[in-house]
């Protein structure tokens, strides 16, 4: 056998609809562990998703799911520490809708802490992707626009979300 002809003993195959089965449910009870407000981006859990799936399916078929499918949960923080690491590498680690920021843009009048309640992406005209916000206060049980238009570099993301018992 020559080292530089390396092949495969075996044919990669797609997840079959079973494996897919198992690793939805055990990724969602992994997500349930978490707790309510972790606050991750859609494109986090995705990206979570697609890594869940190659460890659950490379799991199954060595056969080393057994103790999770026997009900032994994998630990949250594990899970928590996974996912609040690849959110902090993602490029979409900006914050999300319903987040406390802290603005520090050009506006020095407006500067304090807003509600974001509007994330739009559009392009330059040079079609590099930007990200602008919509920072918002809560008056009165509704949420007023105090700013729009707002770059990430303008404003700091806090460890808090909005839920209506916090306020």
């Amino acid at each position: 056998m020559s080292m530089t002809n390396i092949e495969p003993t075996h044919r990669a195959e797609p997840p079959s609809e079973s494996e897919s089965e198992q690793m939805e449910a055990a990724f969602q009870a992994a997500l349930e562990q978490l707790p309510p407000n972790t606050g991750l981006s859609h494109a986090v859990r995705e990206r979570a998703r697609a890594l869940f799936e190659v460890g659950w399916i490379s799991g199954v078929r060595t056969g080393h799911t057994g103790p999770a499918l026997a009900g032994v949960p994998l630990p949250p923080e594990t899970f928590s520490e996974a996912l609040a690491s690849l959110a902090a590498r993602s490029q979409d680690s900006g914050p999300g809708i319903g987040q406390l920021v802290s603005y520090h843009g050009t506006h020095q009048r407006a500067w304090g802490r807003y509600w974001v309640t509007g994330i739009e992406r559009q392009f330059s005209r040079w079609g590099r992707e930007y990200v602008l916000y919509r920072l918002s206060e809560y008056r009165g049980g509704v949420f007023v626009t105090a700013l729009s238009g707002v770059h990430v570099e303008s404003i700091t993301a806090l460890p808090r979300y909005w839920q209506r018992s916090t306020l």
